[in-house]
């Protein structure tokens, strides 16, 4: 909350609970001591510990990547992530159990990568977290500061034909308003209205946008003036 408004705080890192933190320290096992057999049990066979690297990174991009326990829907760490973290931990295992330099080349290859493209799906996660954040701080300046404009209905386009469940209908209407000075603008919007109150050429309405972002203009059309009554013959007098 802020100055008595609703606005979510700024988004931060979602932490691993204890469980995801034990399923990824028996992940990382597996992944050495895959490695490690693929390169003892078929030193020399590149194509083996290849497979079993492809698989190994397969399995992290779909089951070993953090996900949030929020929202269950964006993964702390996407696929391409988890799977260079796999590569790495296949490298490692295969670095000890087999002769030469290239699994542990590999390994380093691979660990570079999974830097780049965490420090991305952070930036990337943390964006989407922060972005309820900045609508709300930005619905509030537009309340705010938003400047007000009369308009006028000058061109109304063709009405939908089906109406919604809510008995609503909608309409392309191009509304004329001054802009400032002398200038005038126009502003071209889909406006719903219920299907009893349908707006009509020459109808007012107020046009309302943020002096540095003109392209977000909020056209709200007055309502409609109900007909009068007609009048009651007097009662006769007695």
């Amino acid at each position: 909350m802020e100055n008595g408004r609703s606005i979510p705080a700024a988004g931060t890192w979602p932490r691993l609970f204890w469980l995801r933190w034990v399923s990824l320290a028996v992940a990382l096992g597996i992944g050495l001591a895959g490695g490690w057999l693929a390169g003892h049990v078929y030193p020399g066979r590149t194509a083996a510990l290849a497979v079993a690297a492809m698989t190994y990174a397969a399995f992290m991009a779909f089951a070993a990547a953090g996900r949030d326990t929020m929202e269950h829907v964006h993964p702390v760490f996407g696929g391409w992530t988890s799977s260079l973290a796999a590569v790495v931990t296949i490298a490692l295992g295969a670095a000890v159990g087999m002769p030469g330099g290239w699994p542990l080349l590999a390994s380093l290859a691979a660990a570079a990568g999974a830097v780049f493209t965490a420090r991305n799906d952070r930036s990337s996660r943390l964006f989407s977290l922060n972005r309820p954040r900045e609508r709300a701080l930005y619905e509030r300046r537009f309340a705010e500061e938003a400047v007000t404009r009369r308009a006028v209905v000058v061109e109304m386009g063709k009405t939908l034909e089906e109406i919604d469940h809510r008995g609503r209908n909608s309409v392309p209407l191009t509304l004329r308003y001054t802009d400032g000075g002398d200038g005038e603008s126009t502003v071209r919007t889909r406006y719903e209205f219920p299907v009893h109150l349908p707006p009509g050429l020459g109808a007012k309405a107020t046009v309302r946008f943020l002096a540095d972002n003109p392209s977000d203009r909020r056209v709200v059309l007055d309502p409609p003036a109900l007909p009068e009554d007609p009048p009651q013959d007097a009662p006769p007098r007695g």
